[in-house]
């Protein structure tokens, strides 16, 4: 059976299965229409959506990890929202009984694989992950002071503080990238995840880190028109461009000539772009699972270009970190799981042309 094959089925019939499980799990508990009121139908449709998005990627790549880790991200969520641990559960068994029920045979069992291991290890999936700024290392009280200075918007007071470490105390700039804005971030997700903060407060403390990063670059990085050439982008409909971000500024303060193209770049516009102009790399990013399908049309349509077949693309973003082998499945020529770790690829990639990393 073809994995693609499969996971263009299961979203075709997408809506039809999240009707159905909806409608089932109601009629075998009318306790939830009191539980969750008539609001709660309607997250239960979006929510259900996603599951079955995040496991279309999941069934298409042949790589449950995927649907097992966005299970354990949505078991925090949801109950962080007031989802009792057990309905969540029923609805992964519904989901499984509907789409076998759609999918007889073979293909149901193959589709609903990856929902066998995600209930496995829901059990052991953690209410609440751990901070990602609760260490001792060098920088962890500056992140700390940071991040509690962006969610009391005091964006000036936060900018004053990590220019001083930077300009009078020496901190590096890759280090306060990687060791205060990148954790701060993960860190802001963690809280938004636990229903701590609103999405108003990350996209706050979001557009105040890439205020600094526009602000710091030009100090450090020198002008490499003669380095190689890289471009770098999210793939359309991916909004999330920090991490992206650093990576680009990571390639300039590397000697790159970096192209930074940002958020939801449209793919008919870039290919455009990238034939006229050939750089020496290609960086894309993937922040979510279901953002995966569209990197992967992406470097089909690369390779089918004389111009760009042999151009080398590095890849990165939370997907590839959960499936380490994922990148060589779409055709990529490397993965970088850090800003620190993109500079080290690129420049190998860029001094050697295409070729697997």
């Amino acid at each position: 059976m073809d994995a693609a094959a499969l996971a263009t089925d299961l979203l075709a019939a997408k809506t039809a299965i999240v009707d159905r499980v909806m409608t089932e799990d109601y009629a075998r508990h009318p306790e939830l229409a009191a539980r969750y009121g008539e609001r709660g139908r309607a997250l239960y449709q979006r929510d259900s959506g996603h599951h079955l998005a995040f496991l279309a990627e999941a069934v298409a790549h042949a790589a449950p990890a995927l649907f097992t880790d966005y299970i354990a991200w949505a078991r925090s969520m949801l109950a962080a929202y007031g989802v009792h641990v057990a309905d969540f559960a029923e609805t992964l068994r519904l989901l499984r009984w509907a789409i076998r029920e759609q999918f007889p045979g073979a293909p149901g069992i193959a589709m609903t694989a990856s929902i066998e291991a995600a209930l496995e290890q829901l059990p052991k999936a953690l209410a609440a992950p751990a901070s990602f700024l609760a260490g001792d290392a060098p920088l962890d009280q500056l992140a700390r002071q940071y991040l509690d200075l962006l969610l009391l918007r005091e964006r000036h007071a936060a900018a004053e503080l990590v220019e001083a470490a930077v300009l009078r105390d020496g901190v590096p700039l890759q280090r306060l990238y990687l060791d205060v804005f990148q954790r701060s971030q993960r860190e802001i997700g963690r809280l938004w995840q636990l229903n701590r903060i609103s999405v108003a407060d990350e996209h706050f403390a979001t557009a105040a880190t890439m205020a600094l990063m526009n602000r710091f670059l030009p100090q450090f990085a020198v002008h490499a028109a003669s380095g190689p050439r890289a471009v770098c982008c999210c793939v359309e409909g991916d909004l999330h461009e920090l991490g992206l971000r650093m990576v680009a500024d990571f390639l300039e303060l590397g000697g790159f000539d970096c192209d930074y193209l940002g958020a939801n770049t449209p793919r008919a516009d870039l290919l455009r772009s990238l034939a006229a102009e050939p750089p020496q790399l290609i960086a894309l990013s993937a922040t979510m699972t279901f953002h995966l399908g569209a990197v992967a049309d992406l470097i089909r349509q690369l390779r089918a270009r004389p111009e760009l077949a042999q151009v080398p693309v590095l890849v990165g973003g939370r997907p590839f970190q959960i499936e380490p082998t994922l990148w060589r499945s779409i055709g990529a020529d490397a993965v970088a799981n850090d800003a620190d770790a993109a500079i080290d690829a690129a420049t190998r990639l860029a001094s050697r042309g295409a070729g697997h990393a």
